[in-house]
């Protein structure tokens, strides 16, 4: 039960404890905060003075604030190293500092502690001013500065390009696509980095947004292809079904009615209406367009038999979309889960790493312990194996009645709209397998314009130097918390690639 029940989770009690409303539960946080350390025996970390700390702030008892402070230096654990807590938000630290302030302005008792809290704070900030500066200047150095000027590509230097003659440019234009915004945008370096890391799914829901405003205006959707115009459309239907949905899964939480939706329910409200609605068409097409639904070479050839070109497993489409939507829901809570000081952080090493310091093994080691100590990993409750297939299943079952594909007959005039998907039952080698297929002029569109999102920034290359890789689960990308291997379903790769990094064996 003690390797179960650790530090994290008593982290998420307390700082839902303290974030509640219409007003923190401090009481309750205290007594639990005595349980954690005498009945479970489990000691506090610096996430959980963060969350101490900041919550009494906000409940304005600075006091108990200051005294958790004390008895944070007494345990060991530095100011510094609260700072760099992903609980704490630039906000959270904005009202420490504020406390700290006045404190110092009363001249009163904890002068020493909230002067100590002040300089610990200005030296992060300028610590943060000098990294910024520096990698910026070391991009500038290595490479020209990257603006608009310099990212649009010289069409006079360059040699007349040659039609791509290939049938299949799905990757092609999903590149074309993500790397859009760098022609775009006037960032520079880690900023830039960023943004791709941060709005792969907001970006496709601005542009399903456009789309849709465009939509009659003949002049200004002349250049939107027909398949994004299509799956624009199925936008908002999708959305209003997703939020039905979510409703009532609100009123079932607060009821003790229904059971199968109470059991998904408090996992299906966690993103927005339009962010679901986003995931599942840009997931839905992904399989369909690029993959063919992922099947092998003996599956796609079955399903060629059976007269289903382009057909997706249904069971492939519902893991898809429910590991899409539980992903999406962990880097929402990574981008809360944030602060100033903890990205200073993270560019300090990325120059360790840089510099080769890194190469050294002792410093490597005292590093991955330093990281190991500040145990910021993001709690997140997984799900089961029925939960994975309800909110999937859900979700496809939306899709098929929200998308809807136009359909001509042998008078041009004459259109009414049919499903542009439709879940079959084929017998392949004796099993009993659905597939989810698109309509033949869906079909057709697809040949004319392969993809209609964007490539996640996780599958491409870097624009500046990569975190190190201190844990099993923290480097390479900046914003992104994701293992250093591809792991299969199940938790015994997880549980021996967590024992290899805490043993300092990765």
């Amino acid at each position: 039960m003690r390797e179960v029940v650790d530090v994290s989770i008593h982290n998420e009690i307390l700082n839902g404890l303290l974030s509640a409303q219409p007003r923190p539960l401090v009481s309750d946080a205290l007594h639990w905060y005595d349980v954690m350390e005498n009945q479970y025996k489990v000691s506090p970390n610096s996430n959980t003075f963060a969350i101490l700390i900041s919550g009494f702030v906000n409940s304005d008892m600075q006091n108990v604030a200051l005294a958790i402070m004390q008895e944070m230096l007494r345990s060991g654990y530095s100011i510094h190293g609260m700072l760099l807590s992903s609980y704490l938000s630039d906000e959270a630290i904005r009202k420490i500092e504020g406390m700290a302030q006045e404190v110092v302005s009363r001249d009163g008792e904890n002068v020493e502690l909230a002067t100590m809290l002040l300089s610990e704070v200005k030296k992060a900030e300028d610590n943060i001013s000098a990294l910024t500066a520096e990698a910026s200047a070391n991009l500038s150095d290595s490479q020209p500065p990257v603006t608009i000027d310099t990212l649009k590509p010289d069409t006079a230097a360059q040699p007349e390009r040659k039609h791509l003659e290939s049938t299949n440019v799905a990757g092609i234009k999903q590149l074309q696509a993500t790397l859009e915004s760098l022609y775009q945008s006037e960032l520079q370096g880690y900023n830039l980095q960023i943004r791709l890391e941060n709005d792969t799914y907001d970006a496709a829901l601005a542009r399903y947004r456009e789309i849709n405003a465009k939509r009659n205006d003949p002049l200004l959707s002349a250049n939107i292809s027909a398949l994004k115009k299509l799956s624009a459309s199925w936008l908002p239907k999708l959305e209003a079904l997703i939020e039905e949905e979510q409703q009532r899964c609100q009123a079932t939480q607060a009821e003790t009615g229904d059971h199968l939706r109470g059991r998904y329910g408090r996992f299906f409200t966690q993103l927005s209406p339009s962010k679901m609605a986003t995931v599942t068409i840009l997931e839905t097409l992904r399989l369909n367009v690029v993959s063919n639904g992922n099947a092998g070479p003996t599956e796609r050839q079955e399903l060629l038999n059976q007269k289903k070109p382009g057909g997706i497993f249904a069971i492939k489409l519902i893991s898809t979309l429910s590991k899409a939507i539980h992903n999406e829901i962990r880097f929402e809570q990574m981008k809360k889960r944030t602060n100033r000081h903890v990205f200073g952080n993270r560019l300090s090493l990325a120059r360790l790493a840089t510099s080769g310091k890194l190469f050294n093994m002792a410093v490597r080691r005292a590093k991955m312990r330093e990281y190991r100590e500040q145990n910021n990993d993001l709690f997140l409750d997984e799900w089961t194996l029925d939960t994975q297939v309800q909110i999937g299943s859900l979700l496809v079952s939306m899709l098929l009645e929200a998308a809807r594909i136009p359909e001509h007959h042998l008078d041009p005039d004459s259109e009414r709209l049919v499903p542009a998907f439709k879940h079959e039952i084929e017998f392949i080698k004796g099993r009993r397998v659905g597939i989810v297929a698109p309509h033949a002029q869906l079909r057709e569109l697809f040949k004319d314009d392969a993809f209609v999102g964007g490539v996640h920034a996780r599958h491409l290359p870097m624009l500046v130097p990569p975190r190190p890789w201190l844990s099993y689960n923290a480097g390479g990308y900046l914003t992104r918390d994701e293992p250093c291997m591809r792991l299969k379903s199940g938790t015994e790769q997880m549980r021996l690639l967590k024992q290899a990094s805490n043993e300092d064996r990765l």
